[in-house]
C-alpha cells in the first residue's frame, strides 16, 4: 500500500521493541538529581530578589510642573506616595548650557595656539565647569588659568563634555526622600581622570544608581572596563537598559561580572500607540518574565485636563500589576554571587552522554563493545567541556537536541511499526504523550543545571543555538522515519543497507499534488515557528496576537506558548492516536510536526533570564491546554475514516 513520502516498508514488527538498557537509565539519575538540586538553588536565588524600583524622568517632571503650575516638591511627594522610588536626573553638558544661553563659545588665540573660550557669566556655574576641565589630561582639552576658560577643542567636542548633575535638581529629589538615578553622558574626549571625577561627584551627592544616557556607555570605547572597576569599587548599581542597544553595554555588563540590574522603558514613539493599561501590562510582564528590576516610567500625559492625576493613577496601576505578579516596590539588588557547582555540572554532562547513547540504542542494536567505548570517549569529552563556559553552552545545546529526540524515538518510536488497531486509543495516547513530554523535560532540567549562573540570569550570557535546537530534532525525526528506523537485531552492515533501500524508496515514490501541498503547509508552519524563535526573532508579533496573549496572561496567570498548545501538542496527540489505530499515513507526519511542542518544552527553559517558576507554569499550562485541544480534535477528526491495513 502507498504510504506517501515518509511511510515506507518497515523492517520490524510491533514485537521488535528494543530492550531497555537499565545501566544507561541508571547513569541518567546522578545528572538529573544534580539538575534538580541546581534548579532549587536558582529558584531560591530568584525568590530572594523580588524588589522592583520605579523611576521617573526629572525633565518630564519639570515639564509637568511648568504646564500645570504644580510645584516640583508637590509633584515629587505625590508620585512618591503612588509608589515611585527614584527620579533619573540627566547630567548637564556644555552643549546644554550653550542651548540655554548660560554659556557661549568664542574663538581666540592664546599665544600661537588657536582655542575656543567658554564664556560663563554665573560664577558658581563657571566654577563647576573649571573643576570639570581640570580632570581632563588630554592636551586638546586643557583649561588655561586665564579667564575665561579656554580649550583647544572644537565646539562639537565641547558640547559633549558632561559637567555633572544639577545640584538643585539633586537636592529637590533628595528632599522628597527619593533616590537620584544619575544619567551620565559619555564624551569622545573622556579620560580616566574625568571618569574618576564623575564618580567622585556622585559619591559626594550620595548617589548610588546610574544609567548612562545617549547612545554610549561611559568610557566607550577604550575605558569601559576602567569605568566598571570604579562603579564596583564605589558600590554603585548600574542599570542596563533592555533593548537599549547602547554601545558598550555588553562589555560593561561583563566587566561588572553581571552585578547590575536590568532596566525596562518604553520609548516615546511607542507610547504614542499604547494605552496606559497596555503600558502597565508591559512593565508587569517585563518584571515577571524577564527579571527587570528597575522600571523607567514615562508619564502617559504631560498636558490635558489633569495630567498630574493621570500620572499618579498610571503609577498606581503599574504598581498594582507588578504586585499582582508577586513582586514588591522597593530597593532593587543584583542576584549576588552564584556558586560554580562544577561537580554537579560534570554529573549533568555525563547524563547527557548516557542519553545520547540511549537515543542511539532506540534506533539500532548496539554491541557491548561499541556501547562502552562510546561511554568512555563521551565521558572524557563531556568532562573536558564542563570545565569552561563555552563547553557548558555546547553541552546545554546537546541536551536540547538529544532529549526531545530521545523522547519521541524512545516512547513513540516502537509504535511507528505497530500492527494494532485500538478502538479507543485516547487514554493510552495521553499516557504516551505525557511520558514523551517527561523525557523531553529531563533535557530542560539538564539545561537549567548547566546554565545556573547569574550571567545567564541577567542575559550577559545566553543559551547558544536556539534555532538549531528547534530545527535539528524535527529534521532528525523525519530522516529517521524515511530511513525506516528503528531497526533492531541486525548487524550494522545490514542496517546501513536497509536504511539506504528505504530512503531510495522514499525518493522514488511518485509525487502527487497533495504531497506537494502537505509539504508546503508543513514548511510554512515550521518556518513560521523558527522565525518566531530565538533571542532576536526575525518576525514580530501582530496586534491581534498581542491581545490574545494578554487574555491568556490574565486568565491563566502565565501565558503558554502558542506553538505548544495550538500546534505541537495537539499534533503529537493526534499522531500517536492515528498510529494506534493503524493510520500511519496520518500519524507519522503529525508525530513529526508534534516535535515542535517537544523541543519548545526544552526551549522554554533555555531562556535563563526568565524566572524558573514562570517557565514551569508556562509549561504546565501549555500541556494542559494541549491535551484538551488534542482530545477535542480527536473527537472531531480522529474517529472518521477507516484504519489502514498493515
Amino acid at each position: 500500500m502507498h504510504w506517501g513520502l515518509l511511510v515506507v516498508n518497515r523492517n520490524i514488527k510491533a514485537t521488535g521493541r528494543r530492550h531497555i538498557d537499565r545501566l544507561l537509565l541508571l547513569l541518567l539519575l546522578p545528572g538529573l538529581l544534580s539538575g534538580l538540586w541546581l534548579a532549587a538553588g536558582r529558584h531560591k536565588t530568584e525568590a530572594r530578589n523580588r524588589a522592583v524600583e520605579f523611576t521617573l524622568d526629572y525633565n518630564e517632571l519639570q515639564n509637568l510642573s511648568f504646564s500645570t503650575g504644580v510645584p516640583m516638591s508637590d509633584l515629587l511627594s505625590g508620585f512618591k506616595a503612588a509608589g515611585v522610588t527614584g527620579v533619573a536626573v540627566n547630567e548637564e553638558t556644555l552643549g546644554d548650557l550653550v542651548s540655554a544661553g548660560e554659556a557661549k563659545y568664542e574663538r581666540l588665540r592664546i599665544g600661537s595656539q588657536p582655542v575656543v573660550s567658554i564664556v560663563i557669566s554665573d560664577p558658581g556655574l563657571e566654577s563647576r565647569v573649571r573643576e570639570v576641565f581640570a580632570s581632563y589630561n588630554d592636551p586638546k582639552l586643557s583649561s588655561y588659568r586665564e579667564m575665561p576658560i579656554s580649550a583647544s577643542a572644537s565646539p562639537q567636542t565641547l558640547n559633549t563634555i558632561g559637567i555633572g548633575l544639577s545640584p538643585e535638581a539633586v537636592q529637590s529629589v533628595q528632599n522628597a526622600d527619593l533616590d537620584v538615578v544619575a544619567r551620565l553622558a559619555n564624551s569622545p574626549a573622556m579620560t580616566t581622570k574625568a571618569i574618576d571625577a564623575s564618580i567622585e561627584r556622585l559619591k559626594k551627592q550620595q548617589i548610588t544608581r546610574l544609567i548612562f544616557s545617549g547612545e554610549e556607555v561611559l568610557g566607550y570605547k577604550g575605558l569601559i572596563k576602567y569605568t566598571a572597576e570604579k562603579i564596583a569599587a564605589n558600590d554603585m548599581l548600574y542599570g542596563s537598559i533592555e533593548f537599549g542597544k547602547q554601545k558598550g553595554d555588553t562589555t560593561m555588563s561583563e566587566a561588572l561580572k553581571s552585578n547590575f540590574v536590568r532596566v525596562h522603558s518604553i520609548a516615546s514613539a511607542e507610547m504614542a500607540t499604547m494605552t496606559p493599561a497596555g503600558m502597565s501590562e508591559r512593565f508587569a510582564r517585563a518584571v515577571k518574565e524577564r527579571s527587570i528590576r528597575l522600571c523607567y516610567l514615562r508619564l502617559p500625559e504631560l498636558v490635558g485636563s489633569d495630567p498630574v492625576e493621570q500620572g499618579v493613577s498610571f503609577i498606581k496601576r503599574v504598581r498594582a500589576d507588578v504586585a499582582a505578579s508577586g513582586y514588591k516596590v522597593g530597593e532593587a539588588h543584583t542576584f549576588g554571587n552564584t556558586p560554580r557547582n562544577r561537580p554537579f555540572k560534570l554529573l549533568i554532562a555525563l547524563t547527557i552522554v548516557a542519553a545520547a547513547l540511549l537515543l542511539l540504542e532506540s534506533m539500532i542494536t548496539v554491541s557491548s563493545g561499541m556501547k562502552y567505548g562510546f561511554l568512555a570517549v563521551g565521558f572524557i569529552l563531556a568532562a573536558g567541556l564542563s570545565m569552561f563556559e563555552k563547553g557548558l553552552q555546547g553541552l546545554a545545546l546537546l541536551a536540547a537536541l538529544v532529549f526531545p529526540t530521545l523522547a519521541v524515538v524512545g516512547i513513540i518510536g516502537p509504535y511507528f511499526n505497530a500492527d494494532q488497531n485500538q478502538k479507543s486509543p485516547i487514554g493510552k495516547t495521553i499516557k504516551l504523550f505525557l511520558a514523551t513530554s517527561a523525557v523531553s523535560l529531563c533535557g530542560a532540567l539538564c539545561v537549567v543545571g548547566l546554565l545556573y549562573d547569574k550571567s545567564y540570569m541577567v542575559k550577559v550570557n545566553q543559551f547558544m543555538g536556539i534555532k538549531a535546537a528547534h530545527g535539528l530534532p524535527l529534521l532528525a525525526i523525519i530522516l529517521m522515519m524515511a530511513a525506516g528506523l528503528p531497526i533492531f537485531d541486525k548487524p550494522i552492515s545490514v542496517v546501513r543497507r536497509d536504511v539506504s533501500e528505504n530512503i531510495r524508496k522514499v525518493v522514488n515514490n511518485p509525487l502527487f499534488v497533495w504531497h506537494v501541498l502537505a509539504v508546503v503547509a508543513a514548511l510554512v508552519i515550521v518556518g513560521f515557528a523558527l522565525m518566531r524563535t530565538g533571542n532576536d526573532p526575525g518576525m514580530g508579533v501582530s496586534g491581534f496576537e498581542m491581545k490574545f496573549r494578554s487574555i491568556l496572561d490574565k486568565v491563566m496567570m502565565v501565558r503558554p506558548r502558542t506553538k505548544e498548545f495550538l500546534i505541537g501538542h495537539p499534533a503529537l496527540i493526534l499522531g500517536i492516536a492515528f498510529l494506534l489505530t493503524r493510520r500511519k499515513v496520518l500519524g507519522l507526519p503529525l508525530v513529526a510536526l508534534g516535535m515542535l511542542g517537544q523541543v519548545s518544552l526544552v526551549n522554554t527553559f533555555c531562556h535563563i533570564h526568565t524566572p524558573l517558576m514562570m517557565s514551569v507554569m508556562r509549561i504546565v499550562n501549555g500541556l494542559v491546554l494541549g491535551v484538551i485541544f488534542g482530545w477535542i480534535l480527536w473527537r472531531f477528526v480522529g474517529r472518521s475514516g477507516s484504519s489502514e491495513k498493515a
